[in-house]
């Protein structure tokens, strides 16, 4: 007897169709029920609702965002949550081995993949799954509006960003269970390896070992940049390839403050701004989320990943149009 997935779908969503995922649902209709969603409010409670009513896998179609919102009303539950990649970044995705919109290699994790249990981690009791970022990153990617993202993808992070460049950027400390202190203008936290794309931030993370990497960076913009980028180049930060400027940790658990305001983004969207004299807690919940991974994860060799990353081509696709122009 044939199975239909229940599929967690926004039908106005236009990544729909650039990703090209509404042509191939037509072509397979009949492994799916469509299940529309009017907000990431309404995706999170019909997750649970189909969770809860004893669905073994539950589908979402959009980007690392959508599938945070999905994995809200996952969390904890029976049921597995199956992805069909059709974002921007995908960066989770990725990080699963299912690639970004690679739509077949993700119908056959949820047929026929192995079911993988990851860690979730919150800020102020707000989950994420692959990434957030204090500073810098997360103005980048509060600037980009829906119609700047609609237009113009990943490189939209490049005219944003050059934005943020000339700012003046406060400083964050992260405190450790144990009292221990790092400052820097820049924080970032992985569930794993990915960060943006294919390239790697972060060489050792795993989403199911308990804890959270972090790059802690004390520079300004383009240092920064160049920072981040260095380590993707090597296949992620080590204590033997970062620079001075740059502190590398794990924990389970840490709090964040700033002595300016400084925003921050989860799994790739702005999530809020953090004021002085507030706090921000970050921590693991007890319980972890299910999800459809391939039994073979989709090969890549480092300059593929390196070229596949889609900042990197948005810069060709940007240079491309200045010499055409």
């Amino acid at each position: 007897m044939h199975l239909t997935v229940p599929l967690l779908i926004n039908p106005k969503a236009g990544s729909l169709f650039r990703s090209g995922l509404k042509a191939w649902l037509d072509e397979h209709r009949d492994d799916f029920t469509l299940v529309p969603t009017r907000s990431a409010e309404d995706l999170t409670a019909r997750a649970r609702e189909l969770a809860e009513a004893g669905e073994p896998v539950i589908a979402a179609a959009g980007g690392d965002g959508t599938l945070m919102n999905a994995a809200q009303g996952l969390v904890g539950t029976n049921a597995a949550l199956g992805i069909l990649p059709c974002g921007t970044m995908n960066v989770f995705s990725r990080e699963l081995g299912i690639g970004s919109r690679r739509f077949d290699v993700a119908l056959d994790a949820i047929k026929n993949g192995a079911r993988q249990e990851v860690d979730i981690f919150t800020v102020n009791d707000r989950p994420f799954l692959q990434m957030a970022g204090f500073g810098p990153d997360a103005s980048i990617v509060k600037l980009i509006t829906p119609k700047l993202k609609r237009n113009m993808g990943a490189a939209a992070h490049i005219v944003t960003g050059l934005k943020v460049a000339v700012r003046h950027h406060p400083v964050i400390t992260i405190t450790l269970p144990d009292g221990t202190e790092m400052q820097g203008t820049q924080i970032i936290m992985g569930n794993g390896k990915r960060y943006g794309g294919e390239a790697h931030l972060f060489a050792n993370a795993r989403y199911d070992d308990g804890k959270l990497d972090a790059a802690i960076i004390y520079q300004e913009s383009m240092p920064i940049l160049f920072e981040i980028l260095g380590c993707m180049l090597q296949r992620g930060a080590t204590s033997s390839n970062v620079s001075q400027f740059t502190n590398l940790c794990t924990f389970e658990s840490c709090e964040i403050s700033s002595e300016g305001t400084v925003d921050y983004q989860l799994d790739g969207d702005y999530a809020g701004t953090l004021h002085p004299g507030e706090t921000a807690t970050i921590r693991r919940l007890p319980q972890r989320l299910r999800v459809c991974i391939p039994r073979t994860p989709i090969p890549t060799t480092p300059i593929g990943r390196l070229m596949a990353h889609p900042m990197v081509d948005a810069w060709r696709t940007f240079l491309r149009r200045a010499q055409d122009f």
